[in-house]
């Protein structure tokens, strides 16, 4: 009795074993542990990238270098079309090189300008989307496998991701509206990846770039007591601060600015006094971009953000002011 006992346990872990390993064969299996190895494989490979970045009706072309060395990353991206206009990541550092400006530099972890949000995105954290899996396609002659990242609420715009099988490097992404209208569109239509590439990281250490920006401004405290009230699932409060209106170059006295973020999407709420015009949920939409203006209680509220005008909207009818506010 014992023998057969033990030797069926044996085959359950024989069995157990052949599942695991076969499990191992078919490689990624959830929406999920693909957006998460895309995230890894920008952030932790070398390659380049010619792509084109699509917004309403502007199209432009860009070239976008990046090498991962030493646990650190650099990058290279360069606006192919018209002035010559280059963004340089060193050491957690973004500097803005360029003919029609004074070069800059601020401190982040990642270039953001004119490459999709998406890429950068912790996924086992977002929160008010779901994730499904829409099957294979061919972008730029490689196989990729399409992931649909829809919310679940009307307060926020869905997403499809084309991801390279071989590379998990994002080929394109689209970024669409309610209507399913496509506001923004980023294709490649040329990867390379190779260990050369990492050489940029030797390049790039020897540039003499931009000091570093300083953005500390002086704590203030907010003459304005106001609240919002509720906020769709997953936004959350990620930078509150006021400054001197000057700062904004308008002529108010004070102006309190909070930015909020789902992880994908992002608003700012701008308050301040009165500007002169009354405005009544004055909207302004261009692209995925979008800004409402309403007075409230001789206050100005401007909020501008990569979200639906409803939510915009939405976000207004539920900001109160208390007792307390400075007239």
């Amino acid at each position: 009795m014992f023998i057969k006992i033990r030797k069926y346990f044996l085959m359950l872990i024989a069995i157990f074993v052949c599942s695991t390993f076969a499990l191992a064969d078919t490689g990624i299996k959830t929406p999920l542990l693909y957006l998460s190895s895309m995230t890894e494989a920008h952030k932790k490979s070398n390659y380049e990238l010619f792509y084109i970045l699509q917004q309403d009706t502007s199209v432009e072309s860009f070239r976008f270098r990046h090498a991962f060395v030493n646990d650190k990353e650099y990058a290279q991206l360069l606006n192919l079309d018209h002035n010559r206009e280059e963004i340089i990541l060193k050491e957690n550092n973004v500097s803005y090189l360029g003919y029609n400006f004074r070069p800059f530099s601020l401190s982040s972890l990642h270039i953001l300008d004119n490459l999709p949000n998406v890429i950068y995105a912790d996924y086992h954290h977002l929160k008010g989307y779901i994730f499904l899996d829409a099957g294979k396609d061919r972008i730029s002659d490689r196989i990729a496998k399409v992931i649909r990242i829809l919310p679940k609420d009307n307060f926020r715009y869905s997403y499809t991701l084309w991801i390279d099988e071989e590379t998990n490097l994002l080929l394109k992404s689209q970024l669409q509206n309610e209507d399913s209208v496509v506001l923004e569109e980023f294709r490649v239509l040329q990867l390379y990846q190779s260990q050369e590439i990492a050489m940029i990281a030797n390049a790039i250490d020897a540039l003499m770039l931009p000091t570093l920006t300083s953005t500390q401004k002086y704590k203030m405290a907010s003459p304005y007591n106001w609240e919002v009230n509720e906020l769709p699932i997953g936004f959350r409060l990620v930078q509150s601060q006021t400054v001197s209106g000057t700062a904004y170059q308008f002529d108010s006295e004070y102006v309190d600015s909070r930015l909020y973020s789902d992880g994908l999407s992002s608003f700012t709420i701008y308050v301040m006094p009165v500007q002169g015009v009354n405005f009544d949920n004055y909207a302004w939409q261009q692209g995925k971009l979008t800004i409402l203006n309403q007075t409230i209680n001789n206050r100005d509220i401007v909020i501008i953000g990569n979200v639906p005008l409803e939510t915009a909207k939405h976000i207004l009818t539920n900001i109160q002011f208390r007792e307390g506010d400075s007239q």
